[in-house]
Protein backbone atom coordinates (compact mmCIF):
# COMPACT_ATOMS: atom_id res chain seq x y z
CA UNK A 1 0.00 0.00 0.00
CA UNK A 2 1.07 3.60 -0.62
CA UNK A 3 1.58 4.67 3.00
CA UNK A 4 3.30 1.46 4.03
CA UNK A 5 5.73 1.60 1.08
CA UNK A 6 6.72 5.22 1.81
CA UNK A 7 7.10 4.65 5.55
CA UNK A 8 9.09 1.40 5.20
CA UNK A 9 11.44 2.86 2.60
CA UNK A 10 11.98 6.00 4.72
CA UNK A 11 12.76 3.95 7.82
CA UNK A 12 15.11 1.69 5.82
CA UNK A 13 16.94 4.86 4.72
CA UNK A 14 17.21 6.00 8.36
CA UNK A 15 15.25 9.21 7.73
CA UNK A 16 13.00 10.98 10.22
CA UNK A 17 9.71 12.22 8.78
CA UNK A 18 10.27 15.76 10.06
CA UNK A 19 13.71 15.71 8.43
CA UNK A 20 12.07 14.68 5.13
CA UNK A 21 9.54 17.52 5.48
CA UNK A 22 12.32 20.08 6.00
CA UNK A 23 14.35 18.73 3.07
CA UNK A 24 11.43 18.80 0.63
CA UNK A 25 9.86 21.95 2.15
CA UNK A 26 6.58 20.03 2.44
CA UNK A 27 4.24 20.28 5.41
CA UNK A 28 4.94 17.56 7.96
CA UNK A 29 1.21 17.01 8.59
CA UNK A 30 0.60 16.19 4.92
CA UNK A 31 3.48 13.70 4.75
CA UNK A 32 2.21 12.06 7.95
CA UNK A 33 -1.29 11.84 6.46
CA UNK A 34 0.19 10.22 3.33
CA UNK A 35 1.94 7.53 5.35
CA UNK A 36 -1.24 6.99 7.42
CA UNK A 37 -3.40 7.06 4.25
CA UNK A 38 -5.66 9.56 6.02
CA UNK A 39 -7.18 11.34 3.02
CA UNK A 40 -9.31 13.62 5.21
CA UNK A 41 -6.16 15.54 6.18
CA UNK A 42 -4.70 15.89 2.67
CA UNK A 43 -4.90 18.94 0.35
CA UNK A 44 -6.42 18.76 -3.18
CA UNK A 45 -5.22 15.97 -5.47
CA UNK A 46 -2.89 18.16 -7.56
CA UNK A 47 -0.78 18.91 -4.45
CA UNK A 48 -0.93 15.33 -3.14
CA UNK A 49 0.45 14.03 -6.45
CA UNK A 50 3.28 16.58 -6.28
CA UNK A 51 4.03 15.44 -2.72
CA UNK A 52 4.10 11.79 -3.81
CA UNK A 53 6.47 12.54 -6.71
CA UNK A 54 8.81 14.59 -4.53
CA UNK A 55 8.78 12.06 -1.68
CA UNK A 56 9.37 9.14 -4.08
CA UNK A 57 12.25 10.98 -5.77
CA UNK A 58 13.91 11.57 -2.39
CA UNK A 59 13.56 7.86 -1.53
CA UNK A 60 14.66 6.71 -5.03
CA UNK A 61 11.29 5.05 -5.71
CA UNK A 62 9.42 4.97 -9.04
CA UNK A 63 6.47 7.36 -8.41
CA UNK A 64 4.13 5.90 -11.07
CA UNK A 65 3.04 2.79 -9.08
CA UNK A 66 2.54 5.00 -6.02
CA UNK A 67 0.35 7.41 -7.99
CA UNK A 68 -1.71 4.49 -9.31
CA UNK A 69 -2.05 3.15 -5.76
CA UNK A 70 -3.15 6.59 -4.55
CA UNK A 71 -5.81 6.83 -7.29
CA UNK A 72 -7.14 3.36 -6.38
CA UNK A 73 -7.26 4.22 -2.67
CA UNK A 74 -9.11 7.45 -3.45
CA UNK A 75 -11.71 5.54 -5.46
CA UNK A 76 -12.21 3.02 -2.65
CA UNK A 77 -12.51 5.72 0.01
CA UNK A 78 -15.04 7.65 -2.07
CA UNK A 79 -17.29 4.64 -2.64
CA UNK A 80 -16.08 4.04 -6.19
CA UNK A 81 -16.72 7.63 -7.30
CA UNK A 82 -13.83 9.16 -9.16
CA UNK A 83 -12.77 12.42 -7.46
CA UNK A 84 -10.70 13.84 -10.31
CA UNK A 85 -11.87 15.14 -13.65
CA UNK A 86 -11.32 12.60 -16.46
CA UNK A 87 -8.32 13.10 -18.67
CA UNK A 88 -9.20 14.90 -21.91
CA UNK A 89 -9.47 12.68 -24.97
CA UNK A 90 -7.63 13.35 -28.20
CA UNK A 91 -10.90 14.70 -29.65
CA UNK A 92 -12.36 16.76 -26.76
CA UNK A 93 -16.11 17.33 -26.65
CA UNK A 94 -17.65 20.79 -26.84
CA UNK A 95 -18.46 20.84 -23.08
CA UNK A 96 -14.81 20.04 -22.38
CA UNK A 97 -13.64 22.92 -24.59
CA UNK A 98 -16.11 25.27 -22.89
CA UNK A 99 -14.83 24.20 -19.47
CA UNK A 100 -11.21 24.82 -20.51
CA UNK A 101 -12.12 28.26 -21.88
CA UNK A 102 -13.87 29.15 -18.62
CA UNK A 103 -10.86 28.01 -16.60
CA UNK A 104 -8.46 30.13 -18.68
CA UNK A 105 -10.77 33.14 -18.27
CA UNK A 106 -10.81 32.68 -14.48
CA UNK A 107 -7.02 32.39 -14.39
CA UNK A 108 -6.72 35.62 -16.38
CA UNK A 109 -9.10 37.44 -14.02
CA UNK A 110 -7.20 36.18 -10.98
CA UNK A 111 -3.93 37.43 -12.50
CA UNK A 112 -5.34 40.91 -13.11
CA UNK A 113 -6.59 41.14 -9.51
CA UNK A 114 -3.30 39.83 -8.12
CA UNK A 115 -1.13 42.23 -10.12
CA UNK A 116 -3.35 45.18 -9.21
CA UNK A 117 -2.66 44.52 -5.51
CA UNK A 118 0.98 43.56 -5.99
CA UNK A 119 1.97 46.71 -7.88
CA UNK A 120 -0.44 49.18 -6.26
CA UNK A 121 1.43 52.39 -5.40
CA UNK A 122 4.65 51.23 -7.05
CA UNK A 123 6.37 52.53 -10.15
CA UNK A 124 7.03 49.47 -12.26
CA UNK A 125 8.55 49.44 -15.70
CA UNK A 126 6.11 47.69 -18.06
CA UNK A 127 7.13 44.51 -19.83
CA UNK A 128 7.58 45.29 -23.54
CA UNK A 129 4.82 43.89 -25.74
CA UNK A 130 5.59 41.59 -28.67
CA UNK A 131 5.25 44.54 -31.10
CA UNK A 132 8.24 46.35 -29.55
CA UNK A 133 11.59 46.23 -31.31
CA UNK A 134 13.14 42.88 -30.24
CA UNK A 135 16.42 42.75 -28.36
CA UNK A 136 19.20 40.44 -29.49
CA UNK A 137 18.07 36.84 -28.98
CA UNK A 138 14.38 37.76 -28.59
CA UNK A 139 11.80 36.03 -30.85
CA UNK A 140 11.17 37.67 -34.23
CA UNK A 141 7.91 39.43 -35.11
CA UNK A 142 7.23 36.91 -37.81
CA UNK A 143 7.13 33.85 -35.59
CA UNK A 144 5.72 35.49 -32.41
CA UNK A 145 7.46 32.67 -30.52
CA UNK A 146 7.55 33.46 -26.80
CA UNK A 147 10.29 32.01 -24.60
CA UNK A 148 9.74 31.57 -20.85
CA UNK A 149 12.71 30.87 -18.56
CA UNK A 150 12.02 29.74 -14.97
CA UNK A 151 14.85 29.64 -12.41
CA UNK A 152 14.25 28.18 -8.93
CA UNK A 153 15.74 29.80 -5.83
CA UNK A 154 13.80 27.46 -3.53
CA UNK A 155 12.04 24.12 -3.98
CA UNK A 156 8.90 25.01 -5.95
CA UNK A 157 6.05 23.05 -7.52
CA UNK A 158 4.97 24.37 -10.94
CA UNK A 159 2.17 23.53 -13.38
CA UNK A 160 2.61 25.16 -16.80
CA UNK A 161 0.29 25.02 -19.80
CA UNK A 162 0.98 26.49 -23.24
CA UNK A 163 -1.55 28.05 -25.56
CA UNK A 164 -1.05 25.08 -27.88
CA UNK A 165 -2.62 22.76 -25.29
CA UNK A 166 0.46 21.06 -23.84
CA UNK A 167 0.98 20.95 -20.06
CA UNK A 168 3.74 19.89 -17.67
CA UNK A 169 3.92 19.53 -13.90
CA UNK A 170 7.39 19.79 -12.32
CA UNK A 171 9.16 20.27 -8.99
CA UNK A 172 12.14 22.61 -9.37
CA UNK A 173 15.05 22.48 -6.93
CA UNK A 174 17.19 25.52 -5.99
CA UNK A 175 19.44 26.44 -8.91
CA UNK A 176 17.41 24.52 -11.53
CA UNK A 177 16.36 26.37 -14.71
CA UNK A 178 13.72 25.25 -17.21
CA UNK A 179 12.68 26.80 -20.52
CA UNK A 180 9.39 26.59 -22.44
CA UNK A 181 8.34 28.08 -25.79
CA UNK A 182 4.90 28.92 -27.15
CA UNK A 183 3.36 31.13 -29.82
CA UNK A 184 0.19 31.66 -27.77
CA UNK A 185 1.57 32.29 -24.27
CA UNK A 186 1.59 30.42 -20.98
CA UNK A 187 -0.72 29.66 -18.04
CA UNK A 188 1.17 28.95 -14.81
CA UNK A 189 0.22 27.76 -11.33
CA UNK A 190 3.07 28.23 -8.86
CA UNK A 191 3.12 26.54 -5.45
CA UNK A 192 5.80 28.86 -3.99
CA UNK A 193 5.65 32.23 -5.75
CA UNK A 194 8.71 33.57 -3.97
CA UNK A 195 10.81 30.55 -4.89
CA UNK A 196 11.25 31.25 -8.63
CA UNK A 197 12.33 34.02 -10.99
CA UNK A 198 10.74 34.44 -14.39
CA UNK A 199 12.11 35.80 -17.65
CA UNK A 200 9.86 36.24 -20.69
CA UNK A 201 11.53 36.71 -24.09
CA UNK A 202 14.85 37.43 -22.31
CA UNK A 203 13.23 40.11 -20.12
CA UNK A 204 13.58 39.52 -16.37
CA UNK A 205 10.20 39.98 -14.66
CA UNK A 206 11.32 38.80 -11.23
CA UNK A 207 9.40 36.70 -8.73
CA UNK A 208 5.63 36.43 -9.26
CA UNK A 209 4.72 36.78 -5.56
CA UNK A 210 5.59 36.20 -1.94
CA UNK A 211 7.36 33.17 -0.53
CA UNK A 212 4.96 30.31 0.20
CA UNK A 213 2.08 31.88 -1.75
CA UNK A 214 0.19 29.94 -4.48
CA UNK A 215 -0.38 32.11 -7.57
CA UNK A 216 -1.75 31.71 -11.07
CA UNK A 217 -0.29 33.65 -14.00
CA UNK A 218 -0.98 34.15 -17.69
CA UNK A 219 1.95 35.35 -19.79
CA UNK A 220 2.51 37.52 -21.67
Amino acid sequence: MLGEILKNKREESGLDLREVARTLRFQYEYLKALEDEDFTRLPPDVYVKAYIRGYAKLLNIDPLPLLDDYAELRRKNSGGVQTELPRPSKNPSLPGIALLASLIALIGLALVIYLSFMYAGKSVAPVPSPVSAPDEGAPSKGSQQHVLDVTATETTWLLIKTGEGTSEEVILRPGETRKWTSESGFDLKVGNAGGIRLALDNKDIGTPGERGRVVRLHLP
